[in-house]
């Protein structure tokens, strides 16, 4: 029987109407490949994080995103999760394996923000416990390296025209301050609720908090009873390595000019978090002096200041808490600082906007939160508390009762769903791209099906998924077949309410009543039975490169579970994708390594160059180890009709011979990665 399948197999190949090119046997059958070597672009990570302040409790409820890195800024988002109530993340994601580092962002007062981490065998590890940073960041071995004490700017510079800069003592490499106090301050979660209900972040001080910015409101601290004073770093939720400072003058007589101030003194030369930039930790505080009444200490923020072990003299601008003396021409935008009273801790809060209101040069968000301080005395009494706004506490903002801030909850108004996650990111695509003439090797061109993919996910307050929201942006269709295009997941047909979206039209697909694909064990989701009919073209769709150009065409599902899942539930996206060849459902096509569905017909299996075996779980591999299929993390930049793949890319075959250890980046547009004339491009 098998044979007389064989024999069909090949007179269908035999008659299809692509000619199978010739191929160099040295470069396309002498790969030196091993079965083992699985042609993935992505791996399995771990994001193992967790959460407590410096008294030990977990922060629950955190919005914590993890973005890839672009030149050491953030790039694309590719991972969203609140911590639970024990105050960690833990969850498996598929990340590009030329992936290196990723960056950190929680937008959480008193948790380090944007944090650069290393993946690591698999793993994105964060520990921020008792107030401090406890897993690696890209900056420890800098840190390690970094030189011993100096002293930039030393006293006497001119960082204001006529005014002299003193430091408060030596500071390292980091911009830490020797002068520290050996035991931090305890910022207990109740306060930080307060900080964070009053300067949430994003969120506009005119908009959310207009008291804070009305006429009259105090902005320095004016000393009533001789004191000692004390300032301690609480946050930075800046991209800035700003510094902190402060000026004094008598009350009566504030600064009506940047020349009438003399003297301004250096507190922190460098407001970073460690592992952000910087080396402080929250809870950091400095002793600035002994100050007699009737003497107002006015903070100030340089902004963007520090680098490469110095506060430079051409930071971007200064703001002073006196407004008069800020640069907007706009009087109502000059305020930069917020100041805030707060009985029960017995201190004073103080925000800072470090970026122009005016939006000159970059636009600003208004949330008083790039710096953020408290300032202590002792006696308590001795800071006047006379026109200063109170901190706020937290009150009803969960509209809809899930347990997720509304600022944070991007579906406020709806108990089942909190906010959406992608793959591979918010803002790009991933490729899957095929080679449909499986048995047969074909001619390596992987461009008879290329589908540009991203996954959305609908997700609730627990980090389960409700919905999910694929769309699939048919881009190339090299092939005469008129194929089919699905994939698998790991959830059971039971798990899903409703599919909507897919085009089946051919009739040769049959769904259960609620639009999965009928007798699997697994869901399994049929996108569209005949691709070609997204478009006018009879043949080949965007691969010759003097043929007609076609818009890519978008298909977008939306599946609902009948139950929230977790993202483990699902299997790692971007699942299990197939090629369904000339609409014959028993002929699918898998990325090697991963298993067909229910409905494959095994009779293909180990026929012409098809390798698969079962028994060792070998799928989708032909008898040299090549594989059918191929997933990029990216936009894939696909080769032109009848090119092999190793024509196009040049660093592909180094990376197949590697196992996948070198050129990891195969497919990207670097020097000497590709030959621009073996590609399609139009």
């Amino acid at each position: 029987m098998k044979n007389y399948f064989l024999l069909f197999t090949m007179l269908l190949l035999a008659t299809a109407c692509l000619e199978k090119p010739e191929i160099d046997p040295s470069q396309s059958e002498q790969e030196g490949l091993a079965s083992s070597f699985d042609f993935k672009t992505t791996q399995g990570t771990v994001v193992d994080m967790t959460f407590e302040d410096n008294e030990g409790q977990p922060f629950g409820g955190i919005k914590v995103q993890v973005w890839d890195v672009n030149d050491r800024d953030k790039g694309n988002l590719i991972f969203t999760a609140f911590t639970s109530d024990n105050g960690t993340v833990y969850q498996e994601i598929e990340l590009a394996t030329a992936l290196s580092s990723v960056i950190i962002e929680t937008n959480h007062i008193g948790v380090p923000n944007n944090l650069e981490v290393p993946v690591e065998n698999g793993r994105i590890l964060v520990s921020y416990k008792n107030g401090e940073l406890t897993s690696s960041t890209v900056d420890d071995e800098k840190s390690t390296a970094a030189p011993g004490n100096v002293k930039s700017a030393a006293a006497g510079t001119d960082a204001t025209n006529s005014t002299t800069v003193n430091y408060l003592s030596q500071h390292n490499y980091y911009g830490v301050p020797d002068n520290l106090e050996s035991q931090r301050d305890i910022i207990s979660s109740t306060l930080l609720q307060y900080i964070n209900a009053s300067l949430p972040e994003g969120q506009p001080v005119p908009d959310y908090h207009p008291t804070y910015l009305a006429n009259g409101k105090t902005t320095t601290l004016n000393i009533v009873d001789e004191a000692d004073v004390w300032v301690t770093f609480v946050h930075e939720g800046a991209g800035w390595r700003n510094t902190i400072g402060f000026y004094t003058y008598p009350t009566n007589s504030p600064p009506q000019s940047i020349d009438d101030i003399d003297e301004v003194n250096i507190v922190f030369p460098n407001l970073s978090y460690y592992g952000s930039g910087g080396g402080l930790f929250s809870g950091d505080k400095v002793n600035i002096g002994r100050f007699q009444p009737g003497t107002s200490i006015g903070l100030m923020l340089f902004a963007d200041a520090f680098s490469y072990g110095a506060v430079r003299n051409d930071y971007e601008h200064i703001v002073f808490a006196n407004k008069d003396l800020n640069p907007e021409p706009d009087e109502d935008l000059r305020q930069h600082n917020v100041l805030l009273w707060d009985e029960e801790n017995e201190l004073f809060l103080v925000g800072f906007e470090d970026v122009r209101r005016d939006n000159i040069p970059f636009t600003c968000d208004q949330d008083f939160n790039d710096a953020i301080l408290f300032v202590t005395s002792n006696p308590v009494n001795a800071i006047s508390t006379v026109n200063v706004s109170p901190v706020d506490k937290p009150g009803v903002l969960d509209t809809d009762g899930d347990g997720i801030n509304d600022v944070l909850d991007e579906y406020p108004n709806d108990p089942n769903k909190a906010y959406d996650s992608y793959y591979p990111s918010a803002t790009t695509y991933g490729t899957f791209a095929f080679e449909d003439n499986w048995p047969d090797v074909g001619d390596y061109d992987f461009n008879d099906l290329v589908v540009d993919y991203q996954f959305k996910h609908i997700q609730n307050a627990d980090n389960k998924v409700v919905e999910m929201e694929p769309t699939f942006l048919v881009r190339a269709i090299g092939a005469g077949y008129r194929n089919g295009f699905g994939f698998a997941t790991d959830l059971a047909p039971g798990d899903i309410s409703e599919v909507t979206g897919a085009m089946l039209n051919s009739g040769y697909i049959q769904t259960n009543a609620n639009g999965t694909e009928a007798n699997q064990t697994n869901a399994v989701f049929v996108v569209s039975d005949n691709v070609h009919e997204l478009f006018s073209a009879n043949g080949f769709v965007n691969t010759e490169v003097d043929g007609t150009y076609y818009e890519p065409q978008s298909i977008t599902l939306n599946i609902a579970l009948n139950t929230p899942k977790t993202l483990s539930e699902l299997g790692n996206a971007p699942y299990n994708p197939f090629l369904i060849v000339s609409q014959t459902r028993g002929r699918e096509i898998h990325l090697p390594g991963y298993e067909p569905t229910d409905l494959v017909n095994a009779d293909y299996f180990g026929t012409l160059d098809d390798d698969t075996d079962a028994n060792q779980g070998v799928y989708y591999r032909s008898k040299t180890d090549l594989p059918w299929g191929i997933h990029l993390p990216e936009s894939f930049a696909y080769p032109s009709e009848k090119t092999d793949i190793r024509l196009g890319h040049l660093r592909f075959s180094d990376w197949a011979k590697s196992f996948g250890y070198s050129y990891m980046d195969w497919y990207k547009d670097n020097e000497g990665y590709r030959s621009a004339s073996h590609l399609y491009n139009r």
